[in-house]
């Protein structure tokens, strides 16, 4: 069995656990022409809700939505939303018949009470906002999470933090101008993060020489992701 902490792979796209979720949100797509699903969140998203396991109506944050499809699908389910990023697409569950509390913010300062939630989803968005600023994100989302709720996090993941990266997909070739971790940062700034402990074994193995063939043709990219799911502490 895949240890619930892991990198992206591909062939799990197509399980059943997967494809259910991933319908769902392409047949919410289809509704309006707004919202997205980038390609490495295929996987992402159906992993993130995987290791969450929600109770019904659940109170739940999506740290850094952008105009993603991912909150509508939550208010879908029902749960209780709220959604957060620098310039929100406000009215979107609206065009849905939905509830989304959308808030424009960063994740630094979150405008949310302490222990609000029950579950945090940071899927993507943590390497954009420079490891420096890390820490105090991290402190903010542990912050909000309720005592023994989860944080369930992805990240773009590399051999090494310090390469230089390039977009190599179709249309016009373009540097990587955000971070990313390689092994060292995840576990310095991750799986050692103040107030957490990791929810699961962890597996980080990749063969890099295969994978960045293989995201290039996924993505454009040659780095891949990675999930962690981890738990605030009661202290």
């Amino acid at each position: 069995m895949a240890a619930p902490n892991r990198v992206l792979n591909l062939a799990e796209i197509d399980s059943p656990g997967f494809q259910g979720p991933l319908a769902r949100m392409e047949t919410l797509l289809a509704r309006e022409h707004i919202s997205y699903l980038h390609p490495s969140k295929y996987w992402e998203y159906p992993w993130a809700l995987e290791r969450a396991q929600l109770a019904a109506h659940a109170r739940v944050l999506d740290a850094g939505c952008g105009a993603s499809i991912f909150p509508i699908y939550l208010a879908d389910q029902g749960f209780r939303v709220s959604a957060i990023d620098l310039q929100p697409p406000f009215g979107l569950d609206e065009l849905h018949g939905l509830a989304v509390e959308y808030v424009a913010g960063d994740l630094c300062r979150l405008p949310w009470a302490d222990a609000s939630f029950d579950a945090v989803f940071c899927i993507s968005v943590i390497e954009h906002l420079g490891h420096d600023w890390v820490p105090q994100a991290l402190g903010e989302l542990r912050r909000v999470l309720k005592p023994g709720g989860q944080l369930l996090l992805t990240t773009d993941y590399y051999e090494r933090a310090d390469a230089t990266l390039w977009y190599e997909g179709p249309g016009e070739r373009f540097p990587v101008d955000w971070g990313f971790f390689d092994e060292a940062l995840l576990r310095k700034y991750f799986l050692r993060a103040e107030g957490f402990r990791v929810d699961g074994d962890v597996d980080l193995a990749v063969n890099w020489p295969a994978t960045r063939d293989i995201m290039r043709r996924f993505h454009g990219y040659p780095y891949t992701s990675v999930g962690i799911a981890l738990r605030r502490e009661s202290r």
